[in-house]
């Protein structure tokens, strides 16, 4: 018990000596750079240079040795292609860039476990006629699209928290039976642990918030009366009628989303009183989408017609930054990024 006191002060006394060592050597490192700077000879003891001649020797041949491994195992990857198990091992020690976009890395061991995360699945279903160098092409150029999405995030302030991927994760457990049977497929199928399998939900929770926030976005309600692409001129100017109709009610002030209700034959949105919810570029017919963003917010458009029938629009929000869809926004990103692909897959 005695010797239990008495443990706490021996270890403060031992902090206090290797401190005082440190700081010994410390001021004698600096006084000898203090004269080096000043142009005065060392004089170092013979021992002492002798070792240091003798590590100096050790570490310049380690160098030497470490480089040519990274050479040799670069002419592996970068030439021959190579991607047994022992140059993934070295991969996955040293860095080695797959690609280069707008400066940030994406190293041949991320491309290595994404290529083999699908492999592995497409051997254990056994599916035939599976391009796998297309399938390795595109792996690396979404690698790519993830870097430049990264990029963009910074741009846009959009993050990804913990709560977000835990969320995430949470509903795949429930939906696939509890959280060891997912564990079992994704190491089953893909070779995934769950941590990796989270960094993978990380990747495309970020590409959501991306797709949500950056392209703008219109929430808007609608009324369709509907008639065929290829009806009849009578049929065409008796729906127009009707749909006349219901504008005059609508500019008169009856309530949009009960207009919607009982006269919308879109069975999907009518008992939502025309309800859309937001949408993007690209997600709506051609001439729907171009009468809605431009339609201000509030305000009732027109009648129009599209291959579905007669509509009109009521703009109730609209949101986001850049007016293009995601696809196209991101395709412009591609072609506007610095991308230097190193490894020809």
């Amino acid at each position: 018990m005695e010797k239990l006191k008495q443990l706490p002060a021996k270890i403060l006394g031992l902090f206090r000596r290797i401190g005082f060592y440190l700081k010994f050597g410390y001021i004698r490192v600096a006084a000898i750079i203090i004269r080096a700077r000043r142009g005065e000879a060392l004089e170092i003891h013979p021992l002492v240079g002798k070792w240091a001649l003798i590590l100096f020797k050790v570490i310049f041949g380690l160098s030497i040795f470490i480089f040519a491994i990274l050479i040799a195992f670069g002419v592996d990857i970068y030439k021959y292609k190579d991607s047994d198990n022992v140059t993934k091992f070295v991969a996955g020690v040293i860095p080695y860039p797959a690609a280069i976009v707008q400066g940030r890395i994406v190293t041949v061991d991320s491309y290595f476990k994404n290529y083999q995360y699908i492999e592995k699945f497409y051997s254990k279903t056994q599916q035939t006629g599976v391009d796998l160098n297309s399938i390795k092409s595109k792996v690396l150029d979404q690698l790519i699209d993830i870097e430049i999405l990264r990029s963009q995030a910074k741009k846009y302030n959009v993050a990804v928290k913990d709560s977000d991927i835990e969320n995430a994760y949470s509903e795949v457990v429930v939906q696939n039976g509890g959280e060891e049977e997912v564990k079992k497929v994704l190491s089953d199928l893909y070779g995934l642990n769950v941590k990796e399998f989270k960094k993978l939900i990380s990747d495309q929770i970020l590409e959501q918030k991306l797709a949500e926030a950056v392209p703008v976005q219109v929430k808007a309600s609608h009324i369709l009366i509907r008639v065929e692409k290829d009806a009849s001129a009578d049929k065409v100017n008796e729906a127009k009628a009707r749909m006349d109709k219901v504008v005059a009610e609508v500019k008169a002030g009856t309530d949009f989303a009960e207009e919607a209700k009982k006269f919308s034959e879109d069975t999907g949105s009518a008992q939502n009183g025309g309800d859309l919810d937001y949408f993007s570029r690209g997600q709506m017919d051609s001439t729907f989408e171009n009468v809605a963003f431009k339609t201000p917010v509030g305000q009732v458009s027109d009648a129009f017609r599209t291959d579905y029938g007669w509509h009109i629009v009521k703009v109730t929000d609209k949101k986001g930054i850049v007016d293009k869809s995601f696809t196209d926004w991101l395709d412009g990103l591609r072609k506007e990024s610095l991308i230097l692909k190193l490894l020809h897959v």
